[in-house]
């Protein structure tokens, strides 16, 4: 079972309860993993039976937007896994692709930096600056408008506020 790195399901506490189960969990975001098993880990994701994750935005008609920094999760959410579950809070639906983007850039963007002690200028300016620095988080933008046709992929609403 493969886990993107999703704030929504940290703050679920996902990943714990999965393997306090039992189950073998590809996590790659746990404490005290070298670069090669946060790659491996990465990689696992990709083919894995199930695989868990958030999303940075949902539209009012569905479409799951997002932005990655290596795009493992993005990837991991079109192809690859059997079953993608995408858990999401109600707080990250918008009514369309403008505003999906400008919640990136001035929410989801920030507070992951934020979160994982980049030193990118949206930290202290609370929105992306569209930086080029190695430490950028950034990188890749998706939209999946509907169901890839050989993806199994379910979106969860939960209706409070998750993530960011």
């Amino acid at each position: 079972m493969g886990i993107g790195g999703s704030w929504t399901l940290m703050q679920l506490g996902i990943a714990d309860k999965l393997e306090e189960r039992g189950n073998t969990v590809f996590c790659h975001h746990k404490s005290g993993l070298t670069p090669e098993e946060v790659l491996a880990a990465r990689r696992a994701q990709l083919t894995c039976d199930v695989f868990l994750t958030g999303t940075n935005v949902i539209t009012a008609d569905g479409r799951l937007v997002n932005m990655d920094a290596t795009g493992n999760r993005v990837a991991a959410m079109m192809f690859g896994p059997k079953k993608v579950f995408v858990l999401t809070g109600a707080n990250k639906i918008v009514p369309g692709i403008h505003e999906a983007m400008e919640r990136i850039r001035t929410t989801a963007a920030p507070q992951n930096n934020k979160r994982l002690n980049r030193p990118n200028p949206c930290v202290e300016s609370g929105q992306c600056m569209d930086c080029q620095g190695p430490t950028r988080l950034c990188n890749i933008t998706t939209v999946i408008h509907k169901k890839p046709p050989a993806s199994d992929i379910h979106v969860w609403v939960i209706g409070e506020e998750l993530g960011y």
